[in-house]
Order: C-alpha cells, then sequence, then structure tokens
C-alpha cells in the first residue's frame, strides 16, 4: 500500500510541478524523496549562507563544532560514515542506491508464497526509487538548495548509516532524507 502511495504522491508531485513552474517548493520535493526512501525531517537554521547553515547544523545536532568535508558518492560509507558535508547534485543521485539497498535488504528471507503482497510492495518501491530519485534532485537543484551527506542517518546494532542532507539557504532549512531504517539488533 505505500508503494501505491508514494507512487501516487511522487506521479502527482510531478505532473503539478510541470504546470507550477516556479511555485514548486523545496518542502515538497524533499518530502517527495521521503516518501521514495526511508522518511525525512525538517530543521529551522540561521546562517548566512549555506555552508554557516549546515556548519550551525553540525554543531546543533552534534553537540560540537565539526570541519565540512566534501566528498563524492564513491567516498562515501555506507555504514559508520564519520564525516558530514556536501556533496554533488551527481553524488545526491547516485545515493539513491543507499536507499534501494535497504529496500532490497528487506526482500531477503521473505516467504513468496505467503508474504506476495509485501514483496510486490518492496518492489515497487524500489521501482518508484529507480525512475523518480534523479528528476526530484535536478528540480531541487534548480530551486538552488546545496546537497551534503551525514553518517547520522537511522541505525541499527551501533551502526548509523548514510543520509542526504538538502541545505535550502532562502529559507534557512536542513533536511534530512533517510536513507535506512532503523531498528534494533
Amino acid at each position: 500500500m505505500k508503494a501505491v502511495l508514494s507512487a501516487a504522491l511522487v506521479f502527482s508531485l510531478t505532473i503539478s510541478s510541470s504546470f507550477a513552474g516556479t511555485a514548486r517548493t523545496v518542502n515538497a520535493d524533499v518530502k517527495a524523496l521521503g516518501q521514495l526512501a526511508m522518511g525525512w525531517e525538517e530543521h529551522s537554521v540561521k546562517g548566512k549562507n549555506a555552508e554557516e547553515i549546515l556548519k550551525n547544523y553540525v554543531e546543533e545536532n552534534y553537540g560540537e563544532e565539526r570541519e565540512l568535508v566534501f566528498k563524492e558518492y564513491s567516498d562515501m560509507a555506507y555504514g559508520d560514515e564519520i564525516d558530514e558535508g556536501f556533496t554533488s547534485t551527481k553524488s545526491a543521485i547516485l545515493m539513491s542506491a543507499f536507499a534501494e539497498s535497504a529496500l532490497e535488504e528487506m526482500l531477503e528471507g521473505l516467504d513468496e508464497s505467503s508474504e506476495a503482497e509485501k514483496i510486490k510492495e518492496i518492489k515497487a518501491n524500489i521501482y518508484d526509487l529507480n525512475h523518480s530519485w534523479a528528476p526530484v534532485i535536478k528540480r531541487l537543484e534548480r530551486q538552488g538548495v546545496k546537497f551534503g551527506y551525514s553518517g547520522n542517518g537511522p541505525g541499527y546494532c551501533g551502526i548509523s548509516f548514510v543520509e542526504l542532507l538538502i541545505v535550502d539557504e532562502k529559507e534557512q532549512k536542513v533536511y534530512e532524507v533517510y536513507l535506512s531504517e532503523g531498528g534494533s539488533c
């Protein structure tokens, strides 16, 4: 059911953005990404520019001032990433692979006969992710956001996973898009 709702939301947001032009909001696009992945969260953070906003976010949320490290997707660790910083639009697009991996992991051990509906739902989520993630990221880029990453996304068994950060200078917000689900061991 989540897959059907997710697909309908992403489709409607994609269609409405075609007609809405600049009326499209960063918040709506982040919400679409959160539906495709494992959720999202919004934080209001003061700062003069994207770098200051992200530094203030890190300090407020992790209790210390840390150096921001620019990384591309290929340099990020899915589990136990220790840095935070900015990344390129290309890497923000590629980060969907982290969410896809988490979704594929959910398929492991499911019984085709008794859990066919759940399998169908997860496969639909993967399809939606693969077809809708990049267009939403590109729309966000056109709206002027900066992309980042953090190793402080949801986790389990003592391991935190990488998450996509979206910095909106105009609204002074940082959005976290979760690329994994948390849980217990």
